[in-house]
Order: structure tokens, then C-alpha cells, then sequence
């Protein structure tokens, strides 16, 4: 027997074919064409599907589950993609019910970083921990939590939004519509947004030259020494370390898996985030707390997505 994973962003679409063990054997990639609308997105889901399946050889009979991961809010039990920012139209579509009609494959969603934090604790850095933390800063911030050995979601899917964590009141607008979420500041979109706005006021600046900086940019001169730029991670650093310390007082971790694109900025940010997180938390919360980056890089998602689909299709064996 077989798995399907699925990894569905904005920009990229992966479908993998896993064996019954859960290690993946044939990965294909596709562009999302996002903007073309939803049904357009749900037919290369399912092409893809199927182009993965004829190129690992495996027919779609074969194939026990089919586990997707794709960006929140989602609702995994009611099957329901809500509103993701960055898949226009999906809004409370039953993602589940179309994917399992037009593959015959009984299919599975669940929030991306959820999946990537199953996957790093099932394949990767978390393995033999049982409360766990996984957090990426990319583009957004996202996080999944694995207590008690399990991974927990919620009610209703939505456990784990630490980028809308509020750690300063009145800061920058974020996409949900609060003002002041760590998403907005420390993210790689909030410090491209910081960039932007505090280069044309300071001349001496690296980033002045520049007309549209980007997260990278700032990175790229904070090592070159760039005052602005290395002030600029010092506060998303010291703010993502606020919203972690909350994290660590309220779940009591063993691990947090700390990844994504951001986190190559290196010292300029996590000395600040690492200072923030000891004074934004009780000393007994995090004793013996580890942090660590992932394991799996890109593949987390994917690898949590198989690794999701195995454990629906047991459940429904024992059920």
C-alpha cells in the first residue's frame, strides 16, 4: 500500500508517494497558479496527483490515504478550508469531500505548520520528545504544537497562530487586522515593511540605496555592519522573543524547533530573540528546554502530510 502527501502554498504546489512506511519515493512540483482562481488550483491538485502516482508507478487503488497541508485557518475535523490569505476563493470550501470524489482516494487537510511540526516529530529534530513546539518564520510566522506525544489543533484547527500574538499595542498593521502582532514585526514581511519605511530616513544607511528592501537586504547589511539594519533585527528578534517566552509559560516545552527563512539572518536576531525569550518567561518553564532547527527543511510539510494520512487511515482501520 501507498500514501499520498500534498504541500499546498500560495506559490508552489508538491505531491509526493510514500510507502507504506511513510518514506516518501517520488516527489513532483508544480507552480500553484494561485491567481487563476480556486477550481483551477483544485484541478492541478488532482492532475498532479495523478501524474505522481504514473510517474512512481503506483496505481491510485493502492494508495490507503491522501494527507494536504495548506496555509490556515483550517477546520481538519469538519474537512473545511476557512479563508487562507494567499489561495484566493478558498473560502469554506470542503476541501476533503472534492479531493476524495475526484481521486478516489480518502483525503485529509490539515494547517501546513501543524503538518510540518508532525513531521519533525515523527521523521526529524522532535523525535522522542512528547511536547513540542515547531515555529517558522518566513514570509508569516506559523507554529504547531505536539503535546503529550499528540498532535493538538484545537477545536477547531486553529491552536497555534503565535504570529498573531500581540506583543506591542498600536505597532504595524497585520494582515488579520489587529495592530502590533509579532507576525507584523518579525516576520520577513514585517522587516522588509520596517526597512522601507525607517531607510529613506537615514542616510547613512545601506538600505537607502535600495528601492524596494526585502528581509534578505536587511540581513545582507546587518552583517556588513549597517547600524539601521542591525537595529531592525534587534527589534524583531527582541519581539519574536516575547512571543516565544509566552509559548514557553504556557505549554512548558522540552523543544522548540525553530526554523524558516528569517532565522538565516543568524546572531543579529537570535541573540536579541534568545535575551527576550529568558526575560519574557518563568525560569521554570523552560528548564531543560532545548532549541533546535528542524531537521527536514522544505520537506517538513510534505513528510508531515504522509505521516498525517497514516495515522488517519489507521484510525479509521481501528474505528
Amino acid at each position: 500500500m501507498a500514501f499520498i502527501g500534498v504541500d499546498l502554498g500560495g506559490t508552489q504546489l508538491r505531491v509526493a508517494v510514500a510507502d507504506d512506511r511513510g518514506r516518501l519515493k517520488t516527489i513532483v512540483r508544480r507552480a500553484t497558479e494561485a491567481a487563476r482562481g480556486r477550481q483551477h488550483v483544485i484541478n492541478r491538485i488532482v492532475v498532479t496527483v495523478k501524474e505522481a502516482l504514473e510517474e512512481d508507478g503506483t496505481s491510485a487503488p493502492r494508495v490507503r490515504a491522501l494527507g494536504i497541508g495548506l496555509p490556515g485557518p483550517v477546520d481538519p475535523e469538519a474537512g473545511l478550508v476557512i479563508s487562507p490569505g494567499n489561495l484566493p476563493g478558498f473560502r469554506n470550501v470542503p476541501l476533503n469531500r472534492i479531493l476524495t470524489r475526484a481521486t478516489g482516494i480518502p483525503s485529509f487537510l490539515h494547517h501546513d505548520a501543524h503538518l510540518a511540526a508532525l513531521g519533525e516529530h515523527q521523521r526529524g529534530a522532535a523525535r522522542g520528545a512528547s511536547e513540542v513546539i515547531y515555529v517558522t518564520v518566513s514570509t508569516g510566522i506559523g507554529a504547531g504544537l505536539i503535546l503529550r506525544g499528540a498532535l493538538y489543533a484545537g477545536a477547531h484547527g486553529i491552536a497555534g497562530e503565535v504570529g498573531h500574538i500581540v506583543v506591542q499595542r498600536d505597532g504595524p498593521l497585520c494582515t488579520c487586522g489587529n495592530r502590533g502582532c509579532v507576525e507584523a514585526i518579525a516576520s520577513g514581511t514585517g522587516i522588509g515593511r520596517a526597512a522601507r519605511q525607517l531607510a529613506p530616513q537615514t542616510p547613512d544607511s545601506m538600505l537607502q540605496a535600495l528601492a524596494n528592501p526585502v528581509a534578505e537586504d536587511v540581513a545582507r547589511a546587518a552583517r556588513a555592519g549597517d547600524i539601521l539594519a542591525k537595529s531592525i533585527l534587534e527589534n524583531a528578534g527582541t519581539y519574536l522573543g516575547i512571543a516565544m517566552g509566552t509559548l514557553v509559560n504556557l505549554f512548558n516545552p522540552q523543544l522548540i524547533v525553530l526554523g524558516g527563512s528569517v532565522l538565516k539572518a543568524g546572531a543579529p536576531l537570535l541573540r536579541p530573540m534568545r535575551r527576550s525569550i529568558n526575560a519574557s518567561s518563568w525560569k521554570a518553564s523552560r528548564r531543560g528546554l532545548r532549541i533546535v532547527p528542524p531537521a527536514l527543511g522544505d520537506d517538513a510539510g510534505l513528510i508531515g502530510a504522509v505521516e498525517f494520512a497514516r495515522l488517519r487511515a489507521r484510525h479509521a482501520r481501528e474505528t
